[in-house]
């Protein structure tokens, strides 16, 4: 069975106000020292088992350098090899590409795009810490499109401090508008260390959080606007054209085998997940030293396989599928979890599909479920 590759790229050229993944700010012998310490952490990977899809994900991976861009790409693209038809993606900020990154990165193989927008208000991206606005992003993706990318992804943020139902609504118009093949729409959660956290806490300039029943409007709007646009709902916060899924994404949420490579990079094999440092200095020392980057890992067995399956399967919105889930964890979901899927589908949170088939029946979420998913997780955990 083919695997996944995620490459982490932990540099960018501004901090975003909401941001709490491994990253900081860009600096040019940094990176380069970094880029070398990744190949080789990547060419100690095994290669006995072809890549289904690579995933160079960041930080801001585009706001590398050309060539540390294209000598990165070409040193996985020579130590694996990929099915026929794979999927192989980068993360993109507005603000870092140009036609000649485009055409280099398009050549090297990368054959899917995902372009951080977040919104096309400028007054909400400056908010955001964002270093585009929305000119910048139609344009990126039309650079995109002339170097020959036809899998673009666009990424949308709604339920911002002060943002509006129409304000919404428009971003979600000009996205549509550009006609990409995949839209991610995030709610905006509030993290722990981020500036965002600090703003409100009490900071000076404290923003009013969005409330809930707008945020829960601009949410089935999303839906309802998408849906009849072409998209297909196929996860909770993301939305495709037909066979224009994010196969990467799909992988993680079936539980599927995965590699990851460079700062904090997590990957998942034989039921065992681990991950790197993601302290920088750190992770370089061990590479100079050959020594592993794994700073820990977790058999992932029992009841927490379980648990996991679950809560990561109902994320789609198929579902779970009663007979798939029985042959690979020799369970059934209906019998396992009884008390609390009536308990669920009393609440209008769950429902199942194609009960009396086995084969065809799933537990899915419901629209409403879909709104409280991480209630309906916990009762899974």
């Amino acid at each position: 069975m083919a695997l996944s590759l995620y490459v982490h790229i932990p540099f960018c050229i501004k901090r975003c106000i909401y941001c709490d993944f491994v990253s900081g700010i860009y600096d040019p012998e940094k990176a380069l020292a970094y880029i070398e310490a990744l190949k080789k952490e990547i060419l100690e990977i095994p290669n006995g088992t072809p890549l289904a899809t690579l995933y160079i994900g960041g930080g801001t991976p585009t706001a590398l350098p050309v060539n540390a861009l294209s000598d990165l790409i070409n040193c996985i693209s020579g130590h694996f090899d990929f099915i026929e038809n794979h999927e192989a993606t980068i993360e993109a900020n507005p603000g870092t590409l140009d036609k000649e990154k485009l055409r280099v990165i398009r050549s090297s193989g990368i054959n899917r795009i995902s372009i951080g927008a977040q919104s096309f208000n400028d007054d909400e991206l400056s908010f955001l810490g964002r270093i585009h606005n929305h000119e910048e992003i139609e344009q990126a993706v039309h650079l995109s499109r002339d170097a020959g990318f036809e899998n673009i992804g666009i990424d949308l943020i709604y339920g911002l401090p002060g943002q509006s139902i129409n304000s919404w609504r428009k971003t979600l118009e000009r996205a549509v508008s550009l006609k990409p093949k995949h839209i991610s729409a995030y709610e905006l959660t509030v993290e722990k260390g981020t500036l965002l956290y600090k703003f409100f806490q009490g900071g000076v300039e404290k923003p009013e959080p969005s409330d809930e029943d707008k945020i829960i409007e601009m949410y089935n709007h999303t839906v309802d606007y998408l849906i009849f646009n072409g998209f297909i709902h196929y996860e909770i916060s993301n939305f495709g054209m037909p066979d224009y899924f994010s196969r990467h994404n799909l992988n993680y949420w079936n539980r599927g085998e995965y590699y990851g490579a460079g700062l904090g990079a997590h990957s998942f094999i034989n039921e065992k997940r681990f991950y790197n440092t993601d302290n920088l200095d750190e992770y370089l020392r061990l590479i100079s030293e050959n020594k592993s980057t794994v700073k820990e890992s977790q058999d992932i067995t029992g009841d927490r396989a379980l648990s996991e399956a679950i809560f990561l399967g109902l994320r789609k919105t198929e579902g779970l599928n009663v007979e798939s889930f029985s042959r690979r964890y020799n369970k059934n979901i209906l019998s396992l979890f009884h008390k609390e899927i009536r308990d669920l589908q009393e609440a209008g949170l769950i429902e199942i599909r194609g009960a009396g088939c086995s084969y065809e029946t799933n537990v899915r979420l419901t629209k409403k479920g879909l709104l409280l998913s991480n209630e309906v997780f916990e009762k899974f955990i």
